[in-house]
């Protein structure tokens, strides 16, 4: 970050109009006040050989990533509003005593990674003003060894460093008596001091901020540091030969600092043996009023007991990852530390080869009077210290701690009930591991909001795991094998515990569905991540989610979505306009069976993210982009019409066969359905059973007449079938059953009767129930009689074929009818003829 002029100038940064070129430079931007005058100027990456002549309203000049080599005398002469310009990445040979002659408010000056090799000693005598200098990587040139005065004004700087001999260190960063901020990290420049004495720093007092990481140190006498009593900001990082021996001397001088934060990350080499903390290294600490302590990728195995317990009451984050911690009793101190965030990620990490080829240590007689610690635990101390369990989670929690990262570590585990001592924690990350089933409960976690268990090849999940933590909001499993298990959850019981969960992550878990009720307790979830799964439909319920506001479901196997999904998501909109849905990556099809879902598309207010990556497959097997949904629509539209009208013509054409076709074989065994019906409501009606051919009927004869015959069956054919032969017959005036249906009645008589006799006349024919029960005897000859001729016609009149119906016709052509004469002798003939019959 660099300095601007003043607060106007500050203003005018933020506010200045969209850039263009240049009229001085046309390969430069140019950006304006409000005034309508240049204020900055963009010239980097222009291929500029020479710097250009800016106008004397400028105050902002960028000319990084160029092939200027010179800067010339008086060349800012008129630019004295200059605040800030960077020359970063040219071809800078020399800085001449009139380079910035003219630019007396010159604030910034970035000249990283040029060329420099030649620097006149009053150079800075120009730009008194001066507060950030960036000098790195420029041909390892050496700054402290020229008579160069710095500029007192100047608050930050970033140069290279190398001191090799001591003959001029009392000369070092003369005159920077306001410095604030040294950066001479090897990181970012070129930095070399193998051993840092009190007289390196010693005219610089006044530093608040120190980064001297990768400066290949390997010894720092006592009181380097200690004169230094602003300071809140040290990084003594990627220090490979300094170790915890040799920075037990940095933690004794931080006493009389105001360290906040202490970063001494990789101070021991990668491919050496592990390391153990001891209560020296960092028992200093414990008077000074440090926040936060960095010691990532330092091999650490083990710390001595009562180490931590010495951290300071003020330290509130410690960054432990990159480390190669075995499990043992000092875990327990980890519960006095008053500490509020913990990383302990990547333990057990590789390393890439070239991290073995480092800088070579000075050794020991040379650079360090006092005794060597061995880093190397021996077998005795890692008794000591305790061993790994297996399948065990021992942290023991700081009633204080918020945050704890444990991730990358690919520990093998299965998480079961972890009851640890009361504590606040609300943040949990054991993404990248290998915890393959979650048991549980989780307990005492009742503050938790956010867990990470992504990446863990998790294939199980109890239906207690999150049972003790009723306030997690945000849930992170994807990448995981879940699939197997969820699809088993039919009443969302793996979820029920945590109804205020708002954020939930299922991507990538092999799915292939979720029962409905899955989310049946998730009332207030904000978004949904389901993607890469292998989800067909939408299965599960998620109207009951008004607060919804993004849903994803890309890279599964959606080809459209139904109906029912359709109206859920229209559902979540009405309460929450805001809802976004990505449906990219997914086999979507448009065809005129999936219609109405682009139509819906076309239509609907909710959002669809990544429509670039929404394409859907036509009919004829082209690919076409959703981002148009509407046009997409109108194709399918106009494809489909001729196919809607020809299937509606074929329905109706088939419905009608259909119909007639029924109606007509209805009609053709009309009387056969109708006979079976009442012989059906005989069955369960009646006690009759079906008779046998050697029992008895219970009549000898039905007489089925019309009323207009009466007189002739009253007075011949009872007299002479009943009163002379004895027999009994069926009269339905006389026999039918009072209060039961006509019908029934019928069939029933005509059932239990061994034969029918039919007195035909024209008013019979014309009878609806005569034809009635005449219909009914045929039905009972054919299917309840195999065909029997249990028929006897008795025509009263002579009567014409032509006036016969085709059923009538049938059986006089079939089967003998007999006509009574209606005369003494002929009638004497007839009753014997019909008394034999019926007998």
């Amino acid at each position: 970050m660099g300095y601007l002029c003043n607060a106007v100038a500050l203003l005018l940064y933020f506010g200045f109009v969209a850039g263009r070129k240049c009229e001085f430079e046309n390969r430069c931007q140019c950006f304006f006040n409000t005034w309508k005058q240049v204020y900055k100027a963009d010239c980097s990456n222009a291929h500029l050989t020479h710097i250009p002549d800016f106008p004397k309203s400028i105050k902002v000049v960028i000319l990084d990533n160029n092939l200027i080599s010179t800067i010339p005398d008086y060349h800012f002469r008129n630019n004295n509003k200059l605040c800030n310009i960077s020359l970063m990445n040219n071809k800078l040979k020399g800085l001449r005593k009139d380079a910035f002659y003219g630019a007396y408010n010159l604030i910034e000056l970035t000249l990283y990674n040029n060329e420099i090799i030649d620097v006149d000693e009053n150079f800075f005598k120009s730009i008194p003003a001066l507060k950030y200098l960036n000098i790195k990587k420029n041909n390892y040139f050496d700054w402290l060894k020229l008579n160069i005065t710095f500029p007192y004004s100047l608050q930050t700087l970033r140069m290279d460093f190398k001191i090799l001999e001591q003959d001029h260190m009392f000369n070092s960063f003369k005159g920077l008596i306001n410095l604030k901020t040294l950066d001479i990290s090897g990181l970012s420049g070129e930095c070399e001091c193998k051993t840092m004495t009190p007289e390196t720093f010693q005219t610089i007092p006044n530093l608040i901020h120190l980064d001297m990481s990768a400066c290949k140190i390997s010894y720092i006498y006592r009181g380097t540091l200690k004169f230094m009593s602003n300071l809140t900001f040290l990084d003594a990082s990627s220090n490979f030969c300094l170790k915890f021996a040799g920075a037990e001397n940095i933690t004794y001088d931080l006493q009389t600092t105001s360290i906040k934060i202490l970063k001494l990350n990789k101070i021991h080499r990668t491919f050496e043996p592990d390391t153990i903390v001891l209560k020296s290294h960092i028992r200093h600490l414990r008077h000074t009023n440090l926040t936060e302590l960095h010691m990532d990728s330092n091999r650490i195995q083990l710390f001595e007991k009562g180490a931590l317990s010495s951290l300071p009451i003020t330290l509130r984050s410690v960054y432990l990852s990159d480390n190669m911690f075995h499990f043992g009793s000092y875990f327990s101190e980890f519960y006095v530390v008053p500490i509020t965030f913990i990383n302990i990620s990547l333990q057990f990490n590789s390393h890439d080869l070239q991290d073995f080829y480092g800088e070579i240590c000075v050794k020991k007689d040379q650079t360090d009077p006092l005794p060597v610690l061995s880093n190397t635990p021996n077998q005795h101390e890692v008794q000591r210290y305790g061993q790994l369990k297996p399948n065990t989670l021992p942290f023991n929690i700081s009633s204080k701690l918020q945050k704890l990262i444990f991730r990358n570590s690919l520990f093998r585990f299965k998480i079961e009930a972890n009851n640890v001592s009361e504590n606040s924690l609300a943040y949990l990350d054991f993404g990248f591991n290998l915890f393959y089933s979650w048991i549980g409960p989780l307990l005492t976690y009742k503050k938790l909001i956010h867990l990470d268990l992504s990446n863990n090849f998790c294939s199980n999940v109890s239906k207690d795991f999150f049972k003790s933590s009723p306030n997690l909001k945000s849930l992170l499993i994807h990448n995981n094998l879940l699939g197997f298990v969820l699809i088993d959850d039919m009443h969302g019981e793996i979820l029920q515990h945590i109804p205020k969960l708002a954020v939930l992550n299922l991507a990538d878990n092999r799915i292939p569905y979720l029962p409905y009720n899955f989310f049946k307790f998730q009332t207030m979830l904000t978004e949904i991540n389901i993607g890469g799964n292998l989800l067909e439909d939408l299965s599960f319920q998620i109207s009951h989610m008004q607060n919804l506001s993004h849903l994803d479901l890309s890279k599964n196997r959606f080809s459209s979505l139904n109906s029912r999904a359709r109206g859920q998501l229209e559902t979540i909109i009405k309460s929450n306009p805001n809802l976004t849905v990505d449906l990219s990556d997914n086999p979507l099809i448009c065809s005129c069976d999936t219609i109405q879902f682009v139509k819906w598309m076309s239509q609907t207010k909710i959002k669809f993210t990544k429509l670039q990556s929404n394409k859907c497959k036509l009919y004829n097997g082209n690919k076409e982009l959703l981002k148009e949904p509407k046009r997409v629509y109108e194709i399918l539209e106009k494809k489909c019409s001729s196919y809607t009208d020809l299937i509606v013509v074929l329905s109706i054409f088939v419905i009608f066969f259909v119909l007639i076709l029924l109606c007509g074989l209805v009609y053709r065994h009309r009387w056969t359905l109708r006979f079976m019906y009442y012989m059906t409501k005989n069955k369960y009606q009646s006690s009759s059973r079906k008779k046998c051919d050697d029992e008895e009927y219970e009549y000898d004869a039905f007489i089925s007449y019309e009323e207009e015959d009466a007189v002739f069956v009253h007075n011949h054919l009872l007299l002479n079938l009943e009163e002379d032969a004895k027999l009994k017959l069926c009269i339905h005036k006389r026999d039918f059953q009072p209060g039961k249906d006509i019908a029934a009645n019928i069939t029933s008589g005509i059932h239990n009767s061994r034969n029918v006799v039919a007195v035909l006349s024209q008013t019979y024919l014309d009878s609806y129930w005569c034809m009635f029960e005449y219909n009914m005897a045929r039905m009972e000859s054919i299917y309840s009689r195999d065909c029997e001729n249990m028929f006897i016609l008795v025509s009263l009149v002579d009567l014409s074929a032509i006036n016969l119906p085709l059923c009538v016709i049938e059986k006089v052509h079939k089967q003998s009818y007999i006509e009574y004469p209606n005369d003494p002798l002929g009638n004497t003939l007839f009753w014997d003829n019909l008394k034999e019959v019926l007998k």
